[in-house]
């Protein structure tokens, strides 16, 4: 199978608040692209509203601040130029938000009542790629976080370790808001949060087993994610950017990563804010 070699060109942008003259130049970015397999582009986003996350960020996206760099968010996945986006909405959803992308294409005080990085950075994404279509993957199924939390600080290392990540947690919400996406789509991030998902799921009471009994749900509702996108009618010829919570992106990276069907693209060349 013939790979090819796929350069993307440096380019540069201009602050909003910076001397035309002052540019600042983007790394150049190196793939093997494999054209006989479908590219996936798996970007990992803070809720910005409307989030039942145990740990989310809360960010004002009215503010001149923040809406730069949601702009700068936005202006790096435009560069992979998706032909299909997917977000964190259910797929009965998806008629309706390709209705509303018609109408912001022409006017982006349209939106749709989810999430607002649905809004600001799925549409407008999909609005400068020109993306033919928004699909919703999603498929919500509550589990119950807490009992979890509450099995395993009943012992004194689980307790310490649930600590620690909490903190850590804590610390990247603290971060500025191109530092949070840049550190929760790294690897390291991603894969830190599925191994606690997976040691949440080993805690139990004496002969029991409520940890895989309670995390099964969030496995459940990962793998019918993981469905619905599956049923999307792709070509070769497809460019797919996924838009969804870190945790769900980091499920995703291992099932799409061992598909022969599509290629995972490296998210990190798409999160240099610098």
């Amino acid at each position: 199978m013939k790979l090819f070699l796929f350069s993307i060109v440096i380019f540069t942008f201009f602050a909003c608040n910076s001397d035309p003259k002052e540019h600042q130049e983007k790394t150049i970015i190196t793939e093997n692209i494999n054209p006989n397999k479908i590219q996936v582009l798996n970007f990992g986003s803070i809720h910005l509203s409307g989030s039942t996350d145990a740990h989310s960020s809360i960010t004002d996206i009215s503010n001149p601040k923040v809406k730069l760099e949601i702009k700068k968010i936005v202006d790096r996945l435009v560069h992979f130029k998706p032909t299909v986006i997917c977000v964190e909405i259910p797929p009965k959803s998806t008629k309706f938000i390709n209705e509303t992308y018609q109408k912001y294409k022409i006017n982006q005080n349209n939106k749709i009542n989810y999430s607002e990085e649905v809004n600001v950075i799925g549409l407008e994404v999909a609005r400068l790629s020109g993306t033919k279509k928004i699909y919703g993957i999603d498929n919500p199924i509550g589990f119950n976080y807490p009992a979890l939390i509450n099995l395993a600080n009943g012992k004194v290392s689980d307790s310490l370790y649930v600590e620690s990540i909490m903190k850590n947690y804590e610390k990247v919400n603290k971060k500025p808001l191109l530092e949070q996406f840049f550190e929760i789509n790294t690897k390291e991030y991603k894969m830190e949060t599925y191994n606690f998902y997976n040691f949440l799921g080993t805690m139990h009471s004496p002969n029991n087993f409520e940890g895989a009994d309670i995390i099964s749900e969030f496995y459940k509702r990962n793998l019918r994610m993981y469905t619905n996108f599956s049923d999307i009618p792709l070509t070769k010829k497809d460019r797919v950017l996924i838009i969804m919570g870190v945790t769900h992106t980091a499920y995703f990276d291992i099932f799409i990563e061992n598909n022969p069907k599509y290629q995972l693209r490296n998210i990190t060349n798409y999160t240099d804010y610098k």
